[in-house]
């Protein structure tokens, strides 16, 4: 059987920063592990990276290059700014125009995988797929509109209607859908969405880059944590987490003088959140920015607990990619979500952490200060996460389910 052509479509592709970026970078490299030929159209990093992979991205407007017998398209698109609506709303619509120019540079694909929402793939996929009736697979890791309409983020009724309607008609259009959770596929089946072309697979994670290191590291020292219980918050610092839930937890804790708050990333929140720990003189919360994709299991192995955070009204329609790597790293996870999320079944499951209400900071300083009394709970808490995650998580598996879908799709099963 020939080579499969796939083509990948997604704004953020390695070396970007995004919580998406070691999920797809990942799946296209196992791809190929697996015989396929995988081309990625994407954008130049939208953030800044640090130290040297800064000079791994071309300052020109389309740049081509192969990493890992993956061949990657770089597109220049307008910058995303998540304080600004209209300017993420551009970002979205330049990088479906340009995304879309770019299909036409590329060999016809066997099939596309496309990140979902249709904000940014929808362009692209309407002309190089539907209308060349090539098959695609709709990859979706946070449902629209219904994770804006929570956020508040848009209020207009007429508008998520709309864009209700324009994501249905890729859905049903798809010749698979891949989702994270039964949460997200019984949303989607509630929509009209036939539950035979849905498969859950879940964020993959690569449990041999992402793995237990000594708390003791070099960035721990660098940073000045050394002798300190270290509760760690990586990533996203937006509007979805309820951060502001952890810094008055972080107050109530002030005089437990080993506990420091670390808030590691970049975000819409983060000017405010640091503003709000300046004027309540937080000494035990600092604040550091996104490292390069060599440290991040250096940052996850300093912490003695990772934090999950989500607002009271988030439940089937966002979850955090950061979940299974807190896990991978073989530490325990304190998460302050809804009772009915998956993270919250999956806590309970495992018993790889503790779970609280959201937006409760006396509950969740009560939780950190259980886990600070109790080391030998934290970790065999932490070892019952990282065998789960490699028994169930790893990055194989997710390459092997998405190539089936791939099979199925293109009609080469």
């Amino acid at each position: 059987m020939r080579s499969i052509n796939v083509l990948m479509i997604t704004p953020f592709y390695a070396p970007d920063l995004a919580a998406s970026v070691p999920i797809f970078t990942a799946l296209c490299e196992d791809l190929i592990q697996l015989g396929c030929n995988v081309s990625v159209i994407t954008s130049l990093p939208t953030r800044p990276l640090p130290g040297p992979d800064m000079d791994k991205v071309s300052p020109k407007p389309l740049k081509r290059e192969d990493i890992n017998g993956v061949h990657i398209v770089r597109t220049r698109v307008a910058s995303a700014s998540k304080e600004s609506l209209s300017r993420r709303l551009l970002h979205c619509a330049s990088f479906g125009l340009s995304a879309t120019l770019s299909a036409f540079r590329i060999s016809r694909p066997d099939i596309v995988l496309a990140d979902a929402p249709c904000f940014w793939t929808g362009f692209p996929l309407l002309l190089t797929a539907m209308i060349a009736r090539i098959p695609f697979i709709y990859i979706i890791h946070d449902i629209y509109p219904d994770v804006l309409a929570r956020l508040s983020i848009i209020r207009n009724k007429r508008i998520l209607q709309a864009m209700g309607e324009i994501e249905r008609f890729y859905y049903h259009r798809s010749a698979h859908i891949s989702v994270l959770t039964d949460g997200f596929k019984m949303n989607l089946v509630q929509k009209g969405v036939a539950p035979e072309k849905i498969s859950v697979i879940p964020v993959c994670v690569d449990t041999g880059f992402i793995r237990p290191l000594p708390r003791d590291n070099e960035l721990r020292r660098r940073w000045g944590l050394s002798g300190k219980f270290v509760v760690l918050y990586a990533g996203n610092l937006g509007l979805s987490q309820s951060l502001e839930t952890v810094l008055t937890s972080a107050g109530l804790l002030a005089k437990q003088e080993e506990i420091v708050f670390v808030l590691v990333g970049e975000g819409a929140a983060k000017a405010g959140l640091q503003r709000r720990a300046e004027e309540a003189g937080l000494k035990n919360v600092l604040f550091f920015p996104f490292l390069s994709r060599e440290h991040v299991p250096l940052v996850y192995s300093l912490a003695d607990v990772g934090l999950i955070s989500l607002r009271r009204d988030i439940v089937m329609e966002s979850i955090p990619s950061k979940t299974y790597s807190i896990m991978a790293s073989g530490r325990p996870i304190v998460a302050t979500v809804h009772p009915q999320t998956d993270v919250a079944s999956l806590l309970d499951a495992v018993r790889c952490g503790l779970c609280v209400a959201p937006e409760e900071p006396a509950a969740l300083a009560e939780a950190i200060l259980s886990l600070f009394r109790d080391p030998r709970g934290c970790e065999s808490m932490g070892m019952r996460g990282r065998d789960h995650v490699t028994a169930n998580y790893s990055r194989k598996k997710a390459a092997d389910q998405y190539y089936q879908a791939i099979q199925s799709s293109a009609g080469l099963k």
